[in-house]
């Protein structure tokens, strides 16, 4: 059965909110990034309700512990952190153990009884293709591959054709965004949107991007939305990737994002003063005997004179003590206000104008442009 459409309600739940909790920018964007890139099963969502509770957010991970569950109801990890234990041949809450909070679901779409076997034997059949042709070296044998996986339709195969031809190279990574292209259904269009934001191939990248500019149902936007609030890596794909689409329905989030408030650190000497410590001159105290020296003495002779030329020198014997004023160096973290160029040009592609960084200017055009059309882009 296919849980989409929980997954991307999901999704948006969570990152919905991220700001409204108690923790730096940097740890949301973070914390969003892996979100993104997450594969909808127990073993990926129990790694990352791990590192919520290592980084401490606990409510994040609370969420993905019982996404875990939801998915394998006997995972023994995800049970035991929910506070379930193994009684009478079932899982029970342990009474010293509060309730967790209940996840409101969607709807769940119709129950297709055979998508999971036809995923299962697509899986198999790209396998074969993968490892029979398009990893061959015989003559006409990645044609004859190609040729295979152009002819797959079915959105029950768009996980296999993204995991298996997803693990190859760079050919196979752009046949995967090429075919994916042509799947109907949300799931087609989150891996190519997942292509899109994670893989470092600039070519499979901008093939990722092609594939969804084309397509006319489903173009994976629930997750270049949320990537505009991740870090500057994925905001820039998204953006750049949303713009190529001439997606209206992005401008009032890609308006939001003109400017990004980003963390800087500064360094610089404390004046003096600071802390109680003034930096000045270093001084140094000796007690002991200092013995003087001659040494290297050279005649020099001239006419009608005969001089020396000595290195005179000394030698100290004792104990010296050395102090040294330290210097005192602050790191402050600021944030600054940052213009993202790739934002205003993905504006600029969508809405053919230009109003460089500023943001009510864009509302405003928008907002018009709402009014003469009688309804929101």
């Amino acid at each position: 059965m296919s849980r989409l459409p929980h997954a991307l309600a999901l999704f948006l739940a969570l990152t919905g909110t991220a700001y409204a909790l108690d923790y730096s920018v940097q740890l949301g964007r973070e914390y969003t990034d892996r979100l993104l890139t997450i594969d909808d099963t127990a073993a990926a969502h129990v790694k990352l309700a791990q590192w919520c509770d290592g980084v401490g957010l606990k409510e994040k991970a609370q969420i993905h512990w019982q996404e875990a569950v939801f998915r394998d109801p006997d995972h023994k990890v995800a049970r035991k952190a929910l506070g379930y234990v193994w009684r009478n041949m079932t899982w029970v809450k342990a009474a010293d153990v509060p309730p967790a909070p209940a996840i409101a679901r969607p709807n769940a779409p119709p129950v297709d009884p055979t998508f999971e076997q036809r995923r299962r034997a697509f899986s198999r059949e790209v396998q074969d293709v993968a490892r029979e042709y398009l990893s061959s070296l015989g003559p006409g044998a990645w044609d004859k591959g190609v040729r295979k996986i152009l002819m797959i339709r079915d959105p029950a195969a768009a996980e296999p054709l993204a995991r298996v031809l997803g693990a190859g190279d760079v050919r196979m990574r752009t046949l995967a965004c090429e075919v994916l292209g042509q799947i109907p259904g949300p799931d087609a269009a989150r891996h190519l949107a997942r292509i899109v934001l994670a893989d470092e191939c600039v070519d499979v990248y901008k093939a990722a991007v092609t594939a969804l500019e084309a397509r006319t149902d489903d173009r994976g936007l629930p997750l270049l939305l949320n990537a505009l609030n991740g870090s500057e890596k994925v905001l820039h794909r998204s953006a750049y990737a949303l713009g190529e689409m001439k997606e209206w329905r992005a401008a009032p989030a890609l308006i939001g994002r003109l400017r990004t408030q980003e963390p800087r650190v500064r360094t610089f000497d404390a004046p003096a003063g600071a802390g109680g410590i003034s930096p000045g001159p270093s001084a140094y105290f000796f007690s002991g005997t200092i013995h003087t020296y001659i040494a290297d003495v050279e005649p020099v002779v001239a006419e009608a004179a005969v001089g020396w030329d000595p290195t005179i020198g000394v030698i100290p014997s004792g104990v010296m003590i050395s102090v040294h004023n330290p210097r005192v160096t602050i790191h402050r973290t600021v944030i600054e206000f940052v213009r993202q160029p790739v934002v205003r040009e993905a504006l600029k592609k969508i809405t053919g104008q230009d109003f460089e960084f500023n943001s009510q200017q864009w509302r405003d055009y928008l907002r018009r442009r709402e009014s003469d059309h009688g309804a929101a882009p």
